[in-house]
């Protein structure tokens, strides 16, 4: 009966015996085999006494092959155990493991029966009494392990499977006990069995005893097939070793020593030993193909896991990322957006209550102010909007012609009153032009010198002059502040950085030349901040020189940056 538990190597149904495709197969290969065994020996039956005499060498390769292939099998069927668990395997491994010693035990009486004269006890007793045990006590421990196995309460075989090597130890102890007890009853007191062969041929004894044997063998390997579905295909083999001791034993039963039936006998027991050890070793050979592709596919869905907890990981560092950009332009605009909204609290509060107390020109200042904060406000939600769409790489740029003088003067005319009167411009030389989005371009510079207006009391310059190639113009807007600190210029074009600058009230949200940095990243320029001795910041900006020659290229003629063909 199959184990509740483990079912072998792989699942089966008991109703009808289906399992993996090539389980019909080797079921059929095993009938083969046994009809095969069973069929060669009765064919040799007609002519099994023939006498061939005694062959050393072949009885010498048969009594070591013989237990040497019974070892090989047991200990197999040992391994499949300690991998599996199966009681079943482990109880016939035990079964291979007995007639493997009990065949030992046969080989020395034989051995000492051919060194003696032909009436010994050696020869008579003890070397058939034992062939008769492999032959015959074989297909019947079969059976009983079977047996046994049934019969083992499921709280037992969980114990079996969980001490797996104290299991085999005691159980080979017991295979070695048992065998030497036969082989030292038999040996050891021969005279309490009566004969089996005289002169080399079997007595009436010895015939009955075979005769009875065949019956027994038969019996067994019936009961063995009827549940040979439910058992795994490694124990499947075993009905090839109980055809073979059947075939055996009708052989001995014909025929004399040395004989045709006595040598094909062995043949047939040989066979079947190496029959069953070849399919063991073709199924360790297969499981290791199936180890070995599990691994490469284990290693496969490893560096497929690893791929994706890489990408994983980068997708986490990028909400990270995310998540602290939110943060920190929360956190800004919430500290930024105070100021503005203050003053315009005050001034409104101020006009609603005193409105009849104050002059036109006071009136008129207050409206002025308020203008500027709520200017304040929509410049810082600009910035913030272009920001966020540079920060996902959607800047589109449409780059144009743009001559300096026009960007220059746009530049100024966008500036206040008071600015403009801080502020020189040097165009450079006359018809020099860049390649660059005109918008993104006066947003740049817009942000250089509503900085050096914030920052700086002094005058303001501003300039364009190509550099020592032409194929750059740079755009410099210096003032007469007091710099930026050495400590901060590796982060002035960093996101939500602003400098110390003394205590002085921050202004602005710390976006501004991130920003600027983005568009002129996406234009193909560059951007730097430079040092003016003894005091001062210059910022520069620099964008690609306008193509030159025939094609007609696009130039912009507008205040507002619209391209004209």
């Amino acid at each position: 009966m199959s184990d509740p538990h483990v079912e072998g190597w792989w699942p089966m149904n008991p109703g009808n015996g289906a399992g993996r495709p090539e389980d019909a197969l080797v079921r059929r290969g095993l009938w083969v085999y046994a009809v095969v065994v069973i069929a060669a020996a009765s064919a040799v039956v007609p002519f099994a006494d023939h006498h061939l005499g005694s062959h050393p060498n072949l009885i010498l390769a048969f009594l070591v092959l013989m237990p040497t292939a019974d070892l090989l099998t047991a200990y197999l069927l040992v391994q499949q155990f300690l991998a599996h668990g199966r009681l079943a395997t482990l109880t016939l491994s035990t079964v291979y493991l007995f007639s493997s010693l009990v065949m030992i035990a046969y080989a020395v009486a034989f051995t000492r029966a051919q060194q003696t004269d032909g009436g010994s006890a050696w020869s008579e007793v003890c070397a058939p009494l034992l062939g008769l045990v492999v032959v015959m006590g074989f297909p019947v421990l079969v059976v009983a392990q079977q047996w046994l196995v049934t019969a083992v309460p499921s709280r037992h075989r969980d114990v079996t499977r969980s001490r797996r090597p104290t299991a085999v130890a005691i159980l080979a102890a017991a295979a070695l006990v048992a065998a030497a007890a036969v082989a030292g009853v038999v040996i050891g007191v021969p005279a309490w069995f009566p004969a089996l062969y005289q002169s080399g041929s079997a007595t009436t004894f010895g015939r009955i005893l075979y005769g009875a044997a065949l019956p027994v063998i038969t019996a067994c390997l019936l009961m063995v097939a009827r549940d040979l579905r439910h058992r795994a295909q490694v124990e499947r083999w075993v009905v090839v070793a109980i055809s073979a001791s059947l075939a055996a034993a009708i052989l001995t039963l014909v025929a004399p020593r040395y004989t045709v039936g006595f040598y094909a006998a062995r043949v047939a027991l040989l066979l079947s030993s190496a029959v069953v050890l070849t399919a063991l070793l073709a199924q360790t050979a297969s499981l290791y193909r199936r180890l070995t592709a599990a691994h490469d596919d284990l290693h496969r869905a490893h560096r497929e896991l690893s791929r994706r907890a890489d990408h994983l990981m980068t997708a986490n560092r990028e909400l990270e990322t995310a998540d602290a950009w939110k943060s920190d332009i929360l956190a800004t605009l919430s500290h930024e957006i105070n100021q503005p909204l203050a003053v315009i609290a005050a001034y409104s509060e101020e006009l609603t209550h005193d409105w009849d107390l104050t002059t036109d020109d006071e009136r008129r200042a207050s409206a002025l102010v308020l203008g500027e904060r709520v200017d304040d406000l929509l410049g810082m939600a600009a910035h913030l909007l272009a920001l966020c769409r540079a920060e996902r790489g959607e800047i589109q740029t449409r780059p144009a012609v743009l001559p300096v003088e026009r960007i220059l003067t746009r530049l100024t005319d966008n500036l206040t009153r008071q600015a403009r009167m801080r502020l020189d411009a040097d165009h450079g030389p006359s018809g020099t032009a860049v390649w660059a989005d005109p918008v993104h371009t006066h947003e740049v510079l817009t942000n250089f010198v509503t900085n050096a207006v914030k920052y700086s009391p002094g005058d303001i310059h501003i300039s364009a002059t190509p550099n020592d190639t032409g194929t750059m113009v740079l755009f410099a807007v210096s003032d007469e502040g007091n710099g930026v600190p050495p400590e901060f210029v590796a982060h002035l074009f960093d996101r939500f950085t602003q400098a110390d600058r003394g205590g002085a009230a921050r202004a602005g949200a710390g976006f501004g030349l991130y920003l600027s940095r983005l568009l002129t990243e996406a234009n193909h320029g560059d951007l730097w901040y430079e040092a003016v001795v003894p005091h001062g910041s210059r910022f520069v900006l620099a964008l690609p020189s306008a193509p030159s020659g025939p094609p007609a290229l696009s130039r912009v003629d507008h205040a507002d940056g619209a391209a004209t063909g």
